[in-house]
């Protein structure tokens, strides 16, 4: 899990077809395959040049030896990827872009698609045999010889994705990974979206009314969204929605300072973001409206892969043309653009419809190199006006996440959909295994929520413990203030945990939402680890499952922890490897987090918040005295072997209650920012 941790080094070799770590066969290879060596020692990369180049090519790569499960993530439309799992490669759907397999022995081998120059690569598999497809998205540029997979094998498959995620950006040269860059300011406050309050209806009076109802519960957002419905578009004579002008529509009478003003001045607001489309909006930029940046109108083609699942994404939703400006021309664009929205007081930007650019890249060098200068274009601006706040969507292919040398978030799952009970559970499944990989080098964005929505709960659990931005799109008036709250201190900031939310290891090769298996996610708070665990299996039915410190990756093993879950207010004390049985009904959801004992203490923070162990900041004992930084205050909870002498709060004594036989100890600390507690026993 950690990138910077000793990888064992092991020499893969390919002797005739067969490719090889320590004599042993990972993949019998078909022909025209060549390795070449991955500096750290992490895994292998492979070579394809295609007998006959071409802007498509597929090119048999052959069988993974010893396969008994796999799980992978695809491309189902262009913009967003889902998990597959399966026993026989046969099955593996076309736009693969990460396959973990386990093989005999417990050990994990993983098959990454990679970039090349004039080339994105991707897995399938075609009449029983996996392949490699290469496209470049322009009939003018064949795809050549490239290194097309990232190959590793070992026993530790959050160890194999951390390490390669190195290898693979250290190689390609391109992008940087998540740890490397910094997240932008917004992420660690509660943020509001417009978009399922108004859609595309909004105005700049809707919003007020927006955020009055969130003062009015008396828990407020500090960051916004303006989705979908503030610039000024027109339908051009082929159909589709283009942008006709920089300046916002008539409903924000062609400027939004004021609007922007008002949201920070009177409901505090400290960083208002904006939508748009990458490349302006849904149907691009008018010819003639936008002429100084060379647009032409070019009809979309998505790859044979994308159309195979689903034949509509040439023409539908939006028409099938696209006001589409030079890619020279992208950084002028967004600067122009961006500097006049800085100029209204915008602070960051959400850039939608990004994988749009690949099936309107033909006479532009292809999919590959359009990409790379439209990201460097976009992160050139936003680094420039808006001190780095994008937020990216719509871009869950390999060009979003290796291509991104300075911005961090992308939303990693389709939408959130209030009116698709079907939905909710797939929808943390996708992040957490998105997660996994991707999230080496992007941080995922779970997407907004409704508090008030009947499984409000559910999924602010799940964002609780995503590592991600926590955001909502309430309508006005329907808030859950109650439900708020156990996200949110005093400040308006949220508990935000260490790391890209998971699956645990137990669950990576289940399908929770056909299989009754509970879907565990986890992530850490520094030395604590919390596990959602969420039953989505849409056979409506009760499941038993299990919970243990050792599905935390990251928790020493081998010691003695505190366990506390959230919902049914339960505390007891486990090894690490202990399971502990936990039922769900269906729609149900549970936090458990685990604490290390250090000196027959363990504290699990503000347990009126869902990821309470996120509150505390730092720990230390002097000799028999803990002192604890707390980030606000709220009900505080730990386990003790004995009840302590004294509590007290900034110097201050606290009462304290203290259950003998259960050992917790617990009490109220004053709410109103940072505080410093201190127990002696």
């Amino acid at each position: 899990m950690n990138p910077d941790k000793k990888v064992k080094q092991v020499r893969y070799e390919l002797t005739g077809h067969s490719l090889q770590s320590d004599g042993q066969t990972i993949i019998q290879l078909g022909a025209d395959w060549a390795i070449e060596q991955d500096a750290s020692g992490a895994g292998v990369f492979l070579r394809m040049t295609p007998a006959a180049p071409s802007p498509y090519v597929e090119q048999p790569l052959g069988n993974l030896v010893g396969l008994e499960k796999w799980v992978s993530l695809y491309r189902f439309s262009p913009f967003w990827m889902k998990p597959a799992t399966g026993t026989s490669l046969d099955s593996l759907h076309p736009e693969t872009l990460w396959l973990l397999a386990q093989t005999a022995n417990h050990t994990y081998t993983m098959v990454v698609p990679l970039l090349s120059e004039d080339s994105r690569y991707s897995l399938r598999t075609r009449d029983g045999q996996l392949r490699v497809v290469a496209e470049s998205g322009d009939p003018a540029v064949p795809c050549t010889s490239g290194v097309a997979l990232f190959v590793t094998q070992g026993k530790h498959p959050y160890e194999l994705a951390a390490a390669g995620a190195k290898a693979v950006q250290q190689f390609l040269k391109k992008g940087k990974l998540r740890k490397d860059k910094p997240l932008p300011d917004f992420v660690d406050q509660l943020g509001w979206c417009t978009w399922d309050a108004f859609y595309k209806e909004v105005t700049a009076a809707k919003v007020i009314d927006g955020l009055a109802s969130f003062q009015r519960a008396g828990v407020s957002p500090k960051w916004m969204i303006l989705d979908d419905g503030w610039q000024t578009w027109q339908p051009a004579p082929s159909g589709e929605d283009r942008l006709v002008s920089l300046k916002p529509n008539q409903h924000f009478d062609g400027d939004l300072s004021n609007l922007v003003q008002r949201a920070k001045s009177e409901f505090g607001i400290k960083r208002f973001l904006v939508w748009h489309a990458l490349l302006g909006y849904w149907g691009g930029l008018g010819e003639k409206e936008f002429s100084e940046y060379d647009v032409r109108s070019v009809n979309r083609w998505f790859g044979p892969g994308i159309l195979e699942q689903e034949p509509r994404w040439n023409v539908q939703p939006w028409g099938a043309q696209m006001g589409v400006p030079s890619i020279e021309k992208l950084e002028p664009f967004y600067k122009d653009w961006h500097a006049q929205l800085a100029q209204q007081g915008v602070d960051g930007v959400k850039v939608d419809a990004q994988a749009l650019l690949e099936s309107v890249s033909s006479g532009q060098g292809g999919r590959t190199k359009a990409a790379s200068v439209a990201r460097a274009a976009l992160e050139s601006s936003v680094n420039q006006h808006f001190e780095g706040r994008l937020i990216n969507c719509m871009s869950c292919h390999s060009e979003g996440a290796y291509l991104s040398t300075h911005s961090t978030l992308m939303r990693s799952s389709d939408d959130f959909f209030p009116d698709r009970p079907d939905s909710h559970g797939l929808h943390l499944l996708v992040n957490a295994v998105v997660g996994i990989w991707f999230g080496e080098f992007m941080q995922p964005d779970w997407d907004m929520f409704h508090s008030a929505h009947p499984r409000g709960a559910f999924h602010a659990a799940a964002r609780a413990i995503s590592g991600g931005p926590i955001y909502v799109s309430d309508k006005v008036g329907m808030h859950d203030k109650d439900l708020l709250r156990q996200l949110v201190l005093s400040d308006g900031s949220v508990l935000r945990a260490d790391f890209p939310g998971r699956l645990t290891r137990d669950c990576l090769f289940v399908d929770p939402i056909r299989e009754a298996k509970l879907l565990k996610i986890f992530n850490l708070n520094r030395q604590a680890g919390v596990v959602g665990l969420f039953n989505v299996c849409e056979n409506a039915q009760t499941i038993q499952g299990s919970v243990a410190a050792q599905d935390v990756e990251g928790l020493q093993p081998n010691r003695r922890y505190a366990a506390w879950s959230f919902k049914n207010d339960r505390l007891w004390t486990t090894e690490s490897e202990t399971p502990t049985s936990i039922s769900l009904a269906s729609g149900d959801w549970e936090l458990v987090s685990f604490v290390p004992i250090e000196q027959g203490f363990a504290a699990f923070g503000l347990v009126d918040k869902l990821n309470g162990t996120g509150a505390i900041l730092n720990r230390e004992w002097q000799a028999t005295v803990c002192r604890l930084m707390l980030r606000d205050g709220g009900q505080f909870m730990a386990w003790a072997e004995k009840a302590p002498s004294v509590v007290d709060c900034d110097g201050q004594s606290l009462a304290f209650t203290f259950d003998s036989p259960s050992g917790r100890l617990s009490f109220p600390v004053p709410i109103g920012g940072a505080r410093e507690i201190c127990l002696c026993w």
